[in-house]
Formats: structure tokens, C-alpha cells, sequence
């Protein structure tokens, strides 16, 4: 897989991989976003689905509703919001040539980082799963500001060679869900960091 530059982050971004697949699932959600919750507590019913050959994070705050090839259905809430962060950035990464478009529609929000990853994915063809040798192991995550329209959060990765990457993705509160907003493309603010430590993060580490 190429790189789909700095703005298609986590699994895309950091390390080219090879990728392809798509997975599925239902539940709506109706709620507005609550902001007395403690972004610190690890979300309620933890769990992990395989997605292209990275696990990716469920729980009780979402995704709720799996179709299509899209995730949608998250919480008003902080770990609804890092849940849909995460979600969202692993899915736009290797979503395969079937379903990026619906990944599009549903899942990242309206704006200038939005049209560039769009143009920029159309050009590229992924039809395989993530290389086990490079794939992205999703080990926690901190949430540096939230609001009840906007979440920020850094995503712990570690990879095979034991090197861990913080992913910063904003997500935005619209239409009743967390939509991921990619960053504008005239922004120079890294989004992708190394790290040596995850002392500060939420451990949901996912299965090896």
C-alpha cells in the first residue's frame, strides 16, 4: 500500500502496509453529547474485531451500528469519542477498493482535509489484508481535549519492531455521531509522533 500522505495517518501515515477485506454489524444511537464523564475510565464492554488484519476496539459506546462496509454509532460521550477515533482512522486507512467510498460518506467529516484524502485515495488500489509484519497493534489512547462537538485524541500504536507511534485524530460531533476530521492540508502540525511511553494513555491493548 502506498502512502496516502500525512492526513491518512495511523496505519496509512506512519508505515506503509499491504491491505485489503472489510467487516460488518447493527444498533442506532440517538443520543446528544454529555460532557460529565471521565475521558480517564476505559470504555464500558471492551472488545475487538478484526479489520483488515488489525484488531480494532467495540464496546458498549460504539460502534453500534455495522454495514456496508462503514461504522457508525457512537456514543456522546469521551470513550465514544476515542472508540470513534480510532475507528475511523484504521477503517479510512485500509478500507478496500469496495467500501472507501461508503468509509468516505460516513465516517469523516465535511472539509479541505476530507477533498484531498478523497482525491488522493481515488488514485490508489487496495485489495489486500495488512501485512502481519507491519500491521499496527492499537495499545491505548489520551483524550487532550474534549467538548461536546469536539474530541481530541492521541492514539497509542505499537508495531512488530516494538516502536510505539501517537496518532492524533479529531473528531467532531455531527448529525447525531463522531465523524473523524482530517486535518486541513495547508496545516503543518504533525499528526504522527514517536514515542517511548504510554504512561499517560487509556491500556486497551488489543489482542496479539
Amino acid at each position: 500500500m502506498t502512502r496516502i500522505r500525512r492526513c491518512t495517518y495511523l496505519v496509512a501515515a506512519v508505515f506503509a502496509l499491504g491491505v485489503a477485506g472489510c467487516g460488518d454489524d447493527q444498533h442506532q444511537h440517538d443520543t446528544s453529547p454529555e460532557t460529565v464523564v471521565d475521558p480517564n475510565t476505559v470504555p464500558a464492554g471492551l472488545g475487538w474485531r478484526d479489520y483488515q488484519g488489525v484488531a480494532v476496539p467495540v464496546g458498549r459506546d460504539g460502534p453500534t451500528v455495522l454495514e456496508a462496509g462503514s461504522a457508525t454509532g457512537f456514543a456522546a460521550s469521551p470513550a465514544g469519542a476515542a472508540l470513534a477515533a480510532i475507528t475511523h482512522t484504521v477503517r479510512m486507512s485500509l478500507a478496500t477498493d469496495q467500501y472507501w467510498v461508503r468509509v468516505a460518506e460516513r465516517e469523516i467529516a465535511f472539509g479541505p482535509g476530507k477533498d484531498e484524502w478523497v482525491t488522493s485515495r481515488a488514485l490508489l488500489s487496495i485489495t489486500t489484508r495488512a501485512d502481519p509484519a507491519q500491521a499496527p497493534r492499537v495499545r491505548g489512547y489520551t483524550i487532550t481535549d474534549y467538548r461536546p462537538d469536539r474530541a481530541r485524541v492521541e492514539i497509542y500504536t505499537s508495531y512488530p519492531d516494538n516502536s510505539i507511534a501517537v496518532n492524533t485524530a479529531v473528531v467532531v460531533w455531527q448529525h447525531g455521531d463522531w465523524l473523524l476530521q482530517l486535518p486541513d492540508p495547508a496545516s503543518t502540525t504533525p499528526v504522527v509522533r514517536a514515542t517511548s511511553t504510554m504512561d499517560a494513555a487509556v491500556k486497551i491493548e488489543a489482542p496479539q
